[in-house]
């Protein structure tokens, strides 16, 4: 099936065949030559003088000698890729005025001549990704003036020339991503005032100087991750008037200055993922009313300030999850009109505010999973008219009666929901059961004792705060009743005129010593609520009868 499927493309490949003479070892195509053989010990000497692009993949030659093109000076693009090259001569690429597009990726080079580049007026792209660059001399880049892009990632570069980049004034995009950086002079980029993009992610980076992105007012990209910052300047990114992108994830920043993203009035999206936070300073957002993404997940959160998130009127997707969270304020999200993906998962939540989520009319992905959530509050996503794919799973639920509404809201909208395998963790009877699954006369409050073995008083005897939990409290107004025993083994939902549900658990708990039923036995419970009591009698009978 493979070489069937190449068999199109490589007839098309061989009409596309240049009629000229072609080097031993590439193919040609018009304009542009691909030289993919192991045995090619040289760049070739015969390549087309018309041709415009050449590409070497994976050939066993390891230098390029001087002025190596000079017989195709119509090459606009020049590439190696996963080659042996060891060592470029000074004058490797001469006589190649209308170079626009140098590249070797994949080279075993350590060192680069300080004049390789000289004659390269035109290049506008250079990239030097995956080599074993160790150092850069200081005026390599010095007739580089139309240089837009210069990619060095994937090197073993651990410091730079303070004055390196001073002649790329028309620089756009710079990768320095994955390499040894420990520090950074404080000029470095100061000369790069039409950088858009500038990448620094996987250095080493444990400090950045107050005055690093100076001159940068055209940046709109910063990455930063994966490096060991601990700790920022206050100021440092306040020369980033026109930043839209921040990427500060998997560092060990312990805190944050409250002002350090007062200046960043154009960004769009910040990643904090990963980091030791242990509290948000209040107006941390503030001056960012155009930030639509902010990712907290992997810190160590225990809270988040009521005003932490004032201002972001345009968020749409916050992620808070995998931090330490125990509470959140009713009103912490309250200004978030705008939001569509909120992910609170792999926290300790034991509770939820009623009015939480109320003002998210726009919401549709919430994730609670993996928190200590047994039950939720009435009404809590009465306004969340647009959510559909709600995360519930790896939560201690109790499936009684404070969970009614939830299984309720489940069952309503399990047209539209996505996630609503939510499993019951209790009562012993109810473990394991699908919430949206069970009938409301399930879900029901055994009816407590005090100490003393005095049944609880009805709704209309309780005072707020007594702390007597009541079986039914609500139901009773619609003239249902629901009587169990204290330990909540037996349990009976009437309504006015006849009782409809009953559950018996004969199996004794693992924490009483009581024994189950035995054959021809009958076994009375006194049951109670606030609407009064019943006796319930079960015998058990055995019958003889055919094998």
């Amino acid at each position: 099936m493979l070489a069937g499927a190449w068999l199109p493309w490589a007839c098309l490949l061989l009409l596309a065949r240049s009629a000229r003479p072609c080097p031993e070892g590439c193919d040609c195509f018009r304009w542009e030559v691909f030289c993919s053989d192991e045995a090619l010990a040289a760049v070739p000497p015969d390549i087309p003088p018309r041709a415009t692009d050449i590409v070497f993949v994976e050939t066993a030659f390891t230098a390029v000698g001087a002025r190596a093109f000079a017989g195709s000076p119509h090459l606009s693009k020049v590439v190696f890729l996963n080659t042996r090259l060891s060592r470029l001569e000074p004058d490797a690429f001469g006589g190649l005025p209308a170079l626009r597009d140098l590249e070797v990726t994949g080279s075993a080079f350590a060192s680069l001549d300080a004049g390789l580049f000289s004659n390269l007026t035109s290049l506008g792209k250079l990239t030097l990704n995956f080599n074993q660059l160790e150092a850069l001399p200081r005026d390599l880049f010095r007739h580089l003036g139309a240089l837009g892009s210069l990619q060095l990632q994937g090197n073993r570069l651990q410091t730079l020339p303070a004055r390196l980049f001073q002649p790329l004034v028309r620089l756009e995009s710079l990768n320095l991503a994955q390499n040894l950086l420990a520090q950074l002079p404080e000029e470095l980029f100061a000369p790069l005032g039409g950088l858009q993009t500038l990448r620094l992610s996987n250095n080493k980076l444990a400090r950045l100087s107050p005055n690093l992105f100076a001159g940068l007012g055209s940046l709109r990209e910063l990455f930063l991750d994966s490096n060991s910052l601990s700790e920022l300047p206050a100021t440092v990114f306040a020369p980033l008037r026109s930043l839209e992108k921040l990427w500060l994830q998997r560092n060990a920043l312990g805190h944050l200055p409250p002002s350090v993203f007062s200046s960043l009035g154009s960004l769009t999206f910040l990643n904090l993922q990963g980091n030791a936070l242990r509290a948000l300073p209040a107006g941390l957002f503030t001056r960012c009313p155009g930030l639509a993404g902010l990712s907290l997940s992997h810190n160590q959160l225990g809270t988040v300030p009521e005003g932490a998130f004032a201002g972001l009127s345009n968020l749409s997707s916050l992620t808070l999850s995998h931090n330490a969270l125990t509470h959140l304020p009713a009103g912490v999200f309250g200004g978030l009109a705008e939001l569509v993906n909120l992910y609170l998962g792999s926290n300790n939540l034991t509770e939820l505010q009623p009015g939480l989520f109320w003002n998210l009319t726009k919401l549709e992905l919430l994730s609670l999973s993996r928190n200590r959530l047994a039950t939720l509050p009435q009404g809590i996503f009465d306004t969340n008219y647009n959510l559909f794919n709600l995360a519930l799973h790896g939560n201690p639920w109790q499936c009684d009666c404070r969970l009614a509404y939830l299984s309720g809201w489940l069952r309503q909208h399990s047209d539209r929901l996505l996630n609503i395998q939510t499993y019951c963790a209790g009562p012993a009877y109810l473990k394991g059961q699908v919430v949206p699954a069970l009938q409301e006369e399930q879900l029901v409050c055994p009816v407590a004792r005090d100490r003393a073995g005095y049944q609880a008083p009805g709704p209309e005897h309780r005072e707020p705060g007594d702390g007597w939990e009541l079986a039914a409290e609500d139901r009773a107004a619609r003239s249902r009743c629901t009587y169990s025993n204290p330990e909540g083994t037996v349990v009976l939902a009437c309504a006015a005129a006849q009782c409809h549900w009953l559950n018996i658990q004969l199996s004794p708990r693992q924490d009483s010593d009581s024994p189950g039923m035995t054959l021809n036995a009958t076994q009375g419970w006194e049951l109670k609520s606030s609407c009064g009591s019943v006796r319930v009698t079960v015998s058990i009978e055995a019958r003889a009868g055919d094998p």
